[in-house]
């Protein structure tokens, strides 16, 4: 996989081989508590337009069966879920938060069910790791 093809939204992190799926996203320095990682962006869209066959797009569950999605993928999509997590998504602007101090070399992780997932992802694709 070419990783340079990936949009660096995320300062002073590197993709690796992740213990706990595929690749994830690791920290290069120490990172404080309550430090913004980084702010998504994107185009808010039903869930029913999106297709699982289209590779390129990221998204976010917001409420309602929303998504913000994003055409192109960024260093955000390799943080792997984790039921004890580092760092969380915050809404308003959407954002992702350190909720723990992360050290060098860690990998960064978010709980995905903290995000208001659709019904129709957790019964296919996310059940299978959630």
């Amino acid at each position: 996989m070419d990783f340079d093809l990936n949009i660096d939204n995320i300062k002073d992190t590197e993709i690796r081989k992740s213990n706990i799926h595929g690749w994830g996203l690791y920290s290069l320095t120490n990172i404080a508590i309550n430090t913004v990682l980084c702010e998504l962006d994107g185009q808010i869209v039903p869930y029913s337009t999106y297709s699982e066959n289209e590779k390129t797009l990221e998204w976010n569950a917001l409420e309602n069966d929303m998504l913000l999605v994003r055409p192109y993928r960024t260093k955000y999509s390799f943080i792997n879920h984790s039921r004890t997590p580092n760092a969380k998504i915050a809404y308003k602007p959407i954002r992702v938060i350190c909720i723990k101090s992360i050290d060098k070399d860690e990998e960064i992780t978010i709980d995905y069910r903290m995000e208001a997932l659709p019904e129709k992802y957790l019964q296919g694709h996310g059940k299978t790791y959630l």
